[in-house]
């Protein structure tokens, strides 16, 4: 019996060990219960044998049935079946819940170590492949570790450097003591950013920022990150610039032309609005509506000024400019300025033209005017660039050589040259019936052998001022001659023009009569008059001839 029990439980021992082999393959649960209920069936099956060998039986099927049949308290025993396997199934599920949390803590170890492995090696990726320059140190701020950034922006190599100092090898030894101070900041705890100058192996300095952070673990200090960012480039940059700006802002403020620069966002924005308003004609409803120009000028801000600025439109200073600004622009530059506008809103940064102004004080001047958006603010007008190149003088000295080029000097109306333009122009035009009068003065000579060329001068001035006064601005008034004037008279009639002679000749009489001069002045007229489809030539050369029928007859006249 004790060696059928040893058997059996050899045989539950070798295949629970199997089993635990295979425990990859087996759930705990069901191997636990099959080994708790082999183990159980070994007590049943050794009572059945024990009371088979008391009764004297031989060991069968049969009468081990009787024997259990016939023994109640085999029946409890057969429950070890049971209650082992029952046993064997909760030690299973504890077997099992231990071993899943064993392989929960074995996964979770694993994925740490693996993420400790993958960020270490991230950052040491990270630390090689800066291009800024990286040092540790440890807490006597002895150098651990270099990255190839700060052996190229210094010079030195990790081996010949490692366990030295920092400070005595890179220091700016003109002031070694800004070194100290950032060390012993960092050192304090205290994190530091600072700009200035550190040395290279080659005894060269460079500009740098520096970043200092201390470095701590359970609130004790172990040691010092240190980033150096080479900056010699941008600082020589940034000179240059602010030594680019510093000539910008002398030319500015010495110019001699007037500058200024405005903010015109608003404006833009208002242009925008009042286009959803009413339509595509933005620039022709500006033209019919310019008191609105004037209401979206006052919405400009002067954002600097030079001092011919001031100087050109009268201001005593920026705030006097900014409060009249919008009055400054004469009414006949107005649709000038609408054209910069639509010109500037149609996506052009650049636009030139003349207009005039009206300075706070004095008279009007003329001026080339340029606008200039300045780039990285063409969508908003933020900042645009006004000059203002006085021209007065230029102007009116071109005004002068036109009127010189148009006139007769001595008596300020037209000269022979503007009034055969003007006779080729209305030959073309649709101004007719137009007339033309010819008139010499008839005793020019007498009056300058009496009286001197200066009085006969006199006369033919006054001949002029009489002439002038009796026509209109449209009409033509020239010398042709050294006595001789002429008048055409576009849109008028035969009629009309007989009228005008006489009121000549009215004006002459009465100026004789106050005898202003110590001489007469007399003369005589010709007109005609060419209507649609006549020749304006032809016209003039019969006024020319009846001027001198009315000279000879008063000629024949005064000889009876």
């Amino acid at each position: 019996m004790a060696h059928f029990l040893h058997n059996s439980f050899l045989i539950t021992y070798f295949y629970r060990e199997e089993m635990i082999k295979e425990k990859k393959n087996i759930s705990p649960v069901l191997r636990d219960a099959v080994i708790g209920s082999l183990i159980g069936l070994a007590f049943p099956l050794a009572s059945t044998w024990i009371e088979i060998r008391r009764a004297g039986l031989s060991f069968s099927t049969g009468n081990m049935l009787a024997v259990q049949t016939s023994n109640p308290l085999l029946w409890i025993i057969d429950s070890a079946i049971v209650v082992l396997g029952l046993a064997g199934y909760i030690a299973g599920l504890k077997q099992q819940s231990v071993e899943n949390q064993a392989n929960l803590l074995e996964n979770a170890v694993e994925q740490k170590s693996r993420d400790v492995i993958r960020q270490k090696l991230f950052y040491e990726a990270l630390v090689q492949n800066n291009p800024i320059a990286i040092v540790t140190l440890d807490k006597d701020h002895r150098i651990i570790s270099i990255n190839p950034a700060f052996q190229e922006m210094f010079g030195y190599r990790q081996e010949e450097i490692m366990g030295k100092q920092i400070d005595p090898l890179i220091a700016n030894p003109e002031r070694p003591q800004e070194a100290v101070e950032i060390t012993r900041g960092v050192l304090n705890g205290t994190p530091v950013h600072q700009v200035g100058k550190r040395r290279r192996k080659d005894g060269s300095l460079i500009d740098v920022e520096i970043f200092g952070q201390p470095i701590e673990v359970s609130n004790q200090l172990i040691g010092v990150l240190g980033l150096y960012r080479n900056i010699t480039t941008e600082k020589r940059a940034q000179a240059e610039l602010a030594a680019s700006e510093e000539r910008f802002r002398r030319m500015f403020t010495d110019s001699p032309i007037a500058l200024r620069m405005e903010d015109l966002s608003v404006i833009r924005q208002w242009m925008i609005e009042k286009e959803k308003e009413i339509g595509d004609d933005f620039c022709g409803y500006l033209k019919n509506h310019p008191y609105e120009l004037l209401e979206i000028l006052k919405k400009a801000r002067i954002i600097d000024l030079n001092d011919a600025s001031l100087l050109l439109f009268r201001a005593n200073n920026r705030v006097d400019l900014q409060k009249n600004l919008h009055t400054l622009l004469a009414p006949e530059s107005y649709n000038e300025a609408i054209d910069i506008l639509c010109a500037m809103y149609r996506g052009e940064s650049v636009f030139e033209c003349e207009m005039i102004y009206q300075p706070l004080q004095g008279q009007r001047i003329y001026t080339v005017t340029k606008l200039s958006l300045i780039p990285g603010f063409e969508k908003d007008w933020s900042r645009v660039l006004f000059s203002n190149m006085d021209i007065t003088d230029r102007k009116e000295a071109e005004d002068r050589l036109r009127f010189i080029s148009l006139h007769d000097l001595m008596t300020s109306v037209y000269n022979r040259a503007y009034f055969d333009e003007e006779l080729s122009r209305l030959k073309k035009g649709r101004q007719y019936p137009v007339s033309v009068l010819v008139m010499d003065m008839d005793n020019l000579k007498v009056i300058n052998d009496r009286h001197g060329h200066a009085a006969g001068d006199i006369a033919l001035q006054t001949l002029a001022d009489i002439l002038r006064n009796r026509f209109r601005s449209e009409d033509v008034v020239a010398r042709i001659g050294g006595d001789e004037f002429a008048v055409l008279l576009p849109g008028v009639g035969e009629e009309l023009s007989n009228i005008m002679c006489e009121r000549i000749l009215e004006g002459l009489a009465a100026h004789n009569r106050i005898k202003k001069n110590d001489f007469e002045i007399n003369v005589s007229i010709g007109c005609a008059t060419v209507e649609l489809g006549g020749s304006l030539d032809e016209g003039f050369r019969l006024a020319d001839q009846r001027m001198y029928e009315m000279k000879q007859t008063k000629k024949d006249l005064a000889n009876s």
